[in-house]
């Protein structure tokens, strides 16, 4: 007995789009639904009406894999998809991966099930292995890409230009007098080798010198992690008089090891941060570089519900440029923290 996800396979659709053309629904073109009824009717399929009174009662779901709830980037984002999803008819299943591939594929099993209808995910490291992205394609389950820097060749996506955005820092900080810059992210990221390029790049533009020793990678991006790294580099002979970190979380772990250490932001030492999520909140006022988190959101939405409603395009990827937002935690180079790396060991 033919299912709905071998008619989605015969008529070259996504299972979305079948059970539109099932339901009536509208948004559907009509070369998708003449293609989904030629199917269902070449493969004499009946659908279970059962199920249909249960999905219709309980709406159409789209998931949304992050890797992390606790980044407030995400919850953010999320927000605006959502606002998208539901003005379109649609339930909005979040999950947090954890950066695991085995959470990950735990998702994708429930998936399995047939409540989804399109996910959106963050083009990380454990959202974009084979596993996942295969089983997927396997049930026709159209997916766009948000954030996260390890575009999917096929698929839609928005992403921001992170060594744009990490060059602004760095440029910002440059200006202001800084020659030793720290840089503070996290292994084994495609994310932080991109901002890293920028960062680099800034140095080679102002034809200044790259000093390694100056970048601390931890084991992720957690306030905690921006504690322990920024620690390490304070407390280094020829310390940085300023700091890029790689998010405003570490930021934030950041400031927090320099109150610690006697150090004043930014008299003694400037900070900024990257996704501006808690700049307006930390103290002193953080400077970040802002991401349009609203817009990324809507554009991820958007081009899904393209997908949803047989809208078909060829693949997109779109970067949406960052700003730098300057607030009261960077300063030009203060005398008090010369004199404290002049007078250690």
């Amino acid at each position: 007995m033919a299912t709905i996800r071998d008619v989605a396979k015969k008529a070259g659709l996504s299972v979305a789009t079948i059970s539109a053309v099932i339901n009536d629904k509208p948004g559907v073109s009509a070369a998708a639904r003449a293609k989904a009824q030629a199917a269902i009717a070449e493969l004499k399929y009946v659908p279970n009406r059962t199920a249909q009174a249960l999905s219709n009662s309980r709406g159409s779901t789209i998931a949304v894999l992050i890797p992390s709830i606790e980044n407030p980037f995400f919850p953010q984002v999320v927000k605006s998809l959502e606002d998208v999803f539901q003005s379109n008819g649609y339930l909005t299943f979040v999950c947090n991966t954890e950066g695991r591939i085995d959470r990950a594929e735990a998702y994708i099993r429930q998936m399995s099930r047939g409540f989804i209808e399109g996910a959106v995910i963050s083009l990380t490291w454990e959202l974009t292995q084979p596993s996942i992205l295969d089983a997927f394609r396997q049930w026709r389950i159209p997916v766009v890409g948000l954030a996260g820097a390890r575009p999917v060749e096929g698929m839609d996506a928005v992403i921001p230009d992170d060594p744009l955005g990490a060059y602004e820092a760095a440029e910002h900080l440059i200006k202001l007098g800084h020659r030793r810059i720290g840089f503070i992210a996290a292994q084994q990221s495609k994310t932080s080798e991109m901002r890293l390029k920028g960062y680099r790049r800034a140095f080679s533009d102002y034809g200044l010198e790259y000093n390694e020793a100056h970048v601390c990678l931890g084991r992720n991006y957690s306030n905690a992690e921006g504690h322990i790294l920024t620690k390490a580099l304070l407390n280094r002979r020829d310390c940085p008089t300023a700091l890029f970190c790689f998010n405003d979380v570490m930021a934030q772990g950041a400031l927090a090891a320099a109150h610690e250490e006697g150090i004043h932001v930014p008299d003694d030492l400037s900070i900024i941060g990257f996704d501006d999520t808690l700049g307006e909140y930390a103290y002193p006022q953080l400077s970040s570089v802002t991401l349009p988190k609203s817009e990324m959101g809507f554009l991820a939405g958007s081009l899904l519900m393209d997908h949803l409603q047989g809208r078909h395009h060829e693949p997109r990827l779109i970067k949406v440029k960052p700003r730098l937002v300057i607030r009261n935690s960077t300063a030009p180079p203060g005398q008090l923290h010369r004199s404290k790396t002049n007078n250690a060991g």
